[in-house]
């Protein structure tokens, strides 16, 4: 925050003289050409060790000339002038701050000075004063106070973290000798606390201890925490990780048996993978009920067939393996089958389903079309409209009942005509019943006339008309068809 001082008058001039001054002083500053600021910051923090820049800015008016300015300690004893600038005769410092003080860019409006290598000593309030002609001095006044930047790192607890223990001090972060007090925190997903603790020191700094409190679980090895402290001497806040080292007994993975092991295949064999903190130092194996067979061997914890299988290499087989906190083991059941189970591949898998898709969407679009596809219907034909009635004669009498056919030998028969004959299509359109048709040709008497010869009975005209048409065995009735 910067302090802007004004010019003030002291002096025990009589009153006239005082007039005077405040109308020089008013003519001054409402013309704007007499105007006369000293800026510096309210406050200023150094490290320590380091060097500090007191900052001061001297704003003159147009109508005055900067004579000299200086910086000037208060103490105990009274006031010490630590540097002067004067334009005309140049800069000078006191003899207990020649090595560690010097202005930075003197001139008529930079009064700013570097401290180097600050102490605790040198915290206090300083003053940059600054004399002008004809208005005198003006100052400001800064505090300079003195950080300590803590020195910070991370411990592990003082017991080892064991899985399924009790709540312990995972690590500590610590941020040594900080002047203010550091803040210290853990950052972390486990279901952890952080407790801090403040130490006092004898020069004046205070030591802050985080300590990470968590019972430890396996689930968590190498899981990282991060310790995170903040101090205004550090320009950003310190992040230092640290991973956890949970110890815990072997966990024993089985792998190799796919469940179709069958006699004759070759290349056989069974891995035991222990996950241990420490690390697994022995790992044995073992046949359950028995020995380990003929031509299996053990190498670096893999159980290896170095010969084709057999139906007595069927079995259960145990993997154990220890390490300082224990040792742990786990079965697998072995059954050799005689042939191989053979599965279909994935491609031949792949192309099964692809063909029955196929097939399966070439059916449902065939019968989709159906479905959509209007029946074509065939136009009304003649036979559609006769009326199937049921008969109203009784059936012909059997074939030998009926009078005997004209014998081939016979000779050619005289046929009597009528003298006019009547066809169904003149019938139907002279609008005659139907029964004209059989008046009209030969009856009994005169069909029977037919024939030279009187050896066989004399038919009718319509007899006559099947015979020669070889419908013998059909007998034909008029009045069955209807239209």
């Amino acid at each position: 925050m910067a302090v802007r001082m004004s010019f003030h008058c002291h002096g025990s001039t009589s009153f006239p003289t005082r007039m005077k001054a405040t109308f020089l002083l008013l003519f001054f500053s409402v013309s704007g050409a007499g105007s006369n600021q000293v800026v510096v910051s309210e406050k200023v923090g150094a490290v320590l060790g380091k060097n500090i820049t007191l900052g001061c800015r001297i704003e003159v008016g147009a109508n005055l000339s900067l004579t000299q300015s200086s910086w000037e300690r208060r103490l105990p004893s009274g006031t010490l002038t630590l540097a002067v600038f004067n334009p005309q005769f140049g800069i000078s410092v006191a003899p207990e701050y020649e090595k560690r003080l010097h202005f930075r860019s003197p001139s008529a409006h930079d009064a700013t000075v570097v401290l180097e290598d600050v102490g605790f000593a040198d915290s206090g309030v300083y003053t940059c004063k600054v004399a002008t002609f004809p208005l005198g001095n003006t100052q400001a006044f800064t505090t300079v106070s003195v950080m300590v930047e803590p020195k910070v790192y991370v411990s592990a607890g003082s017991a080892p973290l064991l899985d399924g223990g009790n709540e312990t001090a995972v690590a500590t972060c610590t941020a040594e000798r900080g002047r203010p007090r550091a803040e210290v925190s853990w950052e972390s997903e486990l279901l952890g606390r952080s407790v801090a603790q403040d130490q006092d020191e004898p020069n004046g700094t205070t030591t802050t201890l985080a300590r990470y409190m968590w019972r430890p679980t396996r689930r968590a090895q190498g899981h990282a925490l991060t310790c995170v402290v903040r101090h205004p001497a550090l320009q950003t806040e310190f992040r230092i990780p640290y991973r956890l080292n949970v110890q815990f007994a072997p966990d024993v993975v089985l792998t190799g048996y796919d469940g179709s092991w069958f006699a004759g295949r070759e290349t056989a064999r069974l891995q035991c993978r222990a996950h241990a903190n420490p690390p697994a130092h022995y790992v044995s194996w073992s046949r359950v009920g028995g020995e380990i067979p003929d031509g299996v061997e053990v190498a670096n914890g893999t159980l290896v067939f170095a010969r084709p299988l057999q139906r007595n290499d069927s079995g259960e087989y145990r993997c154990e393996a220890w390490n300082d906190l224990g040792r742990r083991s786990r079965e697998i059941q072995v059954q050799i089958q005689d042939e191989p189970q053979t599965s279909p591949t994935s491609s031949a898998a792949v192309a099964g389903a692809v063909i029955g898709a196929v097939l399966a969407l070439f059916l449902i679009t065939v019968f989709i079309i159906v479905l959509l596809t209007p029946r074509s219907s065939r136009p009304p034909t003649y036979m559609d409209k006769v009326i199937d009635l049921p008969p109203t004669h009784k059936p012909p009498p059997a074939y030998t009942e009926r009078p005997g056919a004209i014998p081939l030998a016979v000779s050619t028969p005289q046929v009597y005509y009528p003298a006019q004959v009547y066809y169904p299509s003149q019938v139907r359109r002279e609008g005659r019943p139907h029964h004209i048709l059989a008046d009209a040709y030969p009856g009994p008497e005169r069909g029977r006339e037919m024939t030279s010869g009187r050896t066989h009975e004399l038919l009718s005209y319509q007899e006559w008309i099947c015979h020669l048409n070889g419908a013998d065995r059909v007998h034909v009735h008029h009045r069955e068809h209807y239209v």
